[in-house]
């Protein structure tokens, strides 16, 4: 029997770890354990870019995206744009076992999520709308309105006791976006990927970028290939990074818009990560040692 082990992105991750680690030593599926995991970030008010506290779009509507991959079967559920549902990494899990489908968007991914009777409730917090209105002022006054910052993607990746891997994100996007803008949090191979052949990958940051690499695939290959999982983080993310810093500054980010970090796990429980920034710590445990580090990424730089 496998030894399970479990990592998540960015440190309000160590609330998902905790979680997840429970179910996994119980003998819990990676994908039960992976959903569980993301629920407790997305019920978290204090956490500005996912679930309930979201930081909302242009408009003042929070519209959150969330994924889950199964590694068995490469099965995919995937939800984008959904309003008024606290959990939209359940609809995904519905998505993935109750429908012939991967991708449901807007009403229909809510409409679907009613028909199963899933919890509707607030997404607005009086500190998410704040930070709205102040973000709302600073685009206003500056002297290049584009849009960016908040976008701290929950991303998840387990291996269970039964060796099977799964991977899962949740977000609120981009703070400040245009209605139905999407990232790369629902979109499979960029923004998540599991394949239990190899191991899992999930993505954080500007999915604008990331889904330009299809970064989360391009590390799961990596690794099927023989890389680890920190080789495979580091190779496909400086890939990226080589192909795009001809025409974008990417390379050692500062800009929000520009900020990219990936995270991996293997067949055997171990981890990777990289970042082309400085500010990427993940959570992570193991059944080894039992012990919930946080540990900062390795930056390409």
């Amino acid at each position: 029997m496998m030894q399970w082990a479990i990592a998540a992105t960015w440190p309000f991750g160590q609330s998902a770890v905790r979680v997840g680690s429970r179910l996994l030593d119980q003998g819990m599926s990676g994908l039960d354990a992976v959903e569980q995991a993301i629920r407790a970030v997305e019920l978290d008010p204090s956490v500005d870019s996912v679930g309930v506290g979201g930081v909302p779009n242009c408009e003042g509507e929070v519209q959150l995206d969330a994924a889950l991959m199964r590694g068995q079967d490469l099965a995919v559920g995937a939800v984008a744009g959904v309003k008024g549902f606290p959990n939209p990494i359940s609809i995904a899990r519905l998505v993935l076992e109750k429908t012939p489908h991967h991708l449901l968007v807007g009403e229909g991914a809510e409409r679907y999520a009613d028909a199963y009777g899933l919890e509707r409730g607030p997404l607005l917090t009086a500190s998410s709308l704040e930070t709205w209105r102040k973000r709302r002022e600073k685009q206003a006054q500056a002297e290049d309105p584009s849009l960016g910052g908040g976008h701290d993607t929950v991303g998840v990746v387990a291996l269970d006791m039964n060796g099977d891997i799964a991977a899962g994100t949740s977000t609120s996007g981009l703070a400040l976006k245009l209605p139905g803008r999407v990232g790369d949090s629902p979109l499979v191979g960029s923004g998540f990927y599991a394949d239990n052949a190899a191991g899992a990958a999930v993505g954080t940051g500007c999915g604008e970028l990331i889904m330009r690499g299809c970064l989360s695939f391009a590390i799961v290959e990596l690794m099927k290939g023989g890389a680890s999982a920190q080789q495979a983080c580091e190779e496909a993310l400086n890939r990226l990074i080589c192909r795009l810093e001809q025409c974008l500054p990417v390379r050692n980010a500062t800009e929000d818009m520009t900020k990219m970090a990936v995270l991996a796990i293997d067949q055997k429980g171990n981890v990777g990560a990289a970042a082309n920034h400085g500010e990427f710590d993940f959570a992570y445990q193991t059944a080894r040692d039992r012990e919930l580090r946080i540990i900062r990424a390795r930056i390409i730089a």
